[in-house]
């Protein structure tokens, strides 16, 4: 995960000395089963699946933020609806999970040239934290437009959907202070715990309008999607942050980890949302225009 990833691993620095010919056997034993956290990337996967899954995010939630705008073309825009705050989610999320891609692609293109990272700025290898920086700004605000999304959907007004946009704005700050002030290691988590805190909120407050509402279980559903992902990176064992026999205890697959997996579920949760808050929105449409056709006065039958 691009949060999930925070902690520091088990594996010693060796450093790079000639090997004989066991050794250099040994050496293309461990290549074939690649580390998820490489000596001189602690805290850091630098796996291809955890990339790409975070590439997936970013086509998907772009993607369904384009749709959401231009199902919003021909009715009437409001800056605190539900397909505004369904688009801004997505549109966050997208950018939050894409920047998160680029840093751990950048990590492993070092990686791959046998250089090691830099967590500090201005230094050799330093370039990735400003995608990482931009990663961890937009997560929170992602979140929060998740809550607003939900919230929205339960019509419980614009004043809580303004109070979870500070508050993520103020978690966002508080990311952005981390990597800006060299504690690039530290970030990311509170990111985590403020997704779990919105996605908690959303469950309950897409049915504060009963539970046969249209698309009420996809938003439900989904959000319980994304809190899976989270507890899956929260939870996973200290195991699955290590290699080979160290994996010992491990439930998820090395080449396919624990982050990996995450990323699927909040793939999988995006597009639950926006298929729920699309049969709201078709739903709430269809009756607006019943009602005004309803209202609108007949015209009067004349003979020419």
């Amino acid at each position: 995960s691009h949060f999930g990833s925070r902690q520091r691993s088990r594996i010693p620095i060796t450093q790079s000395t000639p090997f004989h010919l066991e050794q250099g056997k040994l050496a293309m034993a461990e290549a074939s089963a690649r580390r998820l956290y490489e000596s001189g990337f602690e805290g850091w996967d630098i796996q291809q699946a955890t990339y790409l899954t975070d590439y997936l995010i970013m086509t998907i939630s772009i993607a369904l933020a384009f749709l959401a705008y231009d199902a919003m073309r021909g009715s009437e825009f409001g800056l605190w609806g539900l397909l505004t705050q369904f688009g801004l989610f997505a549109l966050f999320e997208g950018v939050s999970y894409g920047f998160g891609g680029i840093t751990h692609h950048m990590l492993d293109t070092y990686f791959e040239k046998g250089e090691s990272m830099e967590r500090s700025w201005g230094h050799p290898n330093s370039e990735w934290m400003f995608a990482w920086l931009m990663a961890v700004v937009c997560a929170p605000l992602a979140s929060s437009c998740c809550a607003g999304s939900a919230f929205a959907f339960g019509e419980l007004g614009i004043g809580w959907i303004k109070v979870v946009k500070v508050c993520g704005a103020i978690v966002s700050v508080f990311e952005g202070y981390l990597v800006f002030s060299d504690q690039v290691d530290s970030s990311g988590t509170v990111a985590v715990y403020w997704a779990v805190i919105t996605s908690l909120l959303s469950c309950c407050a897409c049915f504060s309008r009963g539970s046969r509402q249209a698309g009420v279980w996809q938003v439900f559903i989904g959000n319980v999607v994304r809190l899976a992902g989270f507890f899956i990176i929260i939870f996973a064992p200290a195991s699955c942050r290590s290699a080979g026999g160290s994996r010992f205890g491990c439930p998820y697959p090395e080449e396919f980890n624990h982050n990996a997996i995450y990323h699927c579920c909040i793939a999988a949760s995006v597009v639950l949302v926006y298929a729920g808050v699309m049969d709201k929105f078709k739903l709430d449409r269809e009756n607006a225009y019943n009602l005004m056709m309803r209202q609108k006065p007949e015209g009067r039958m004349c003979g020419c």
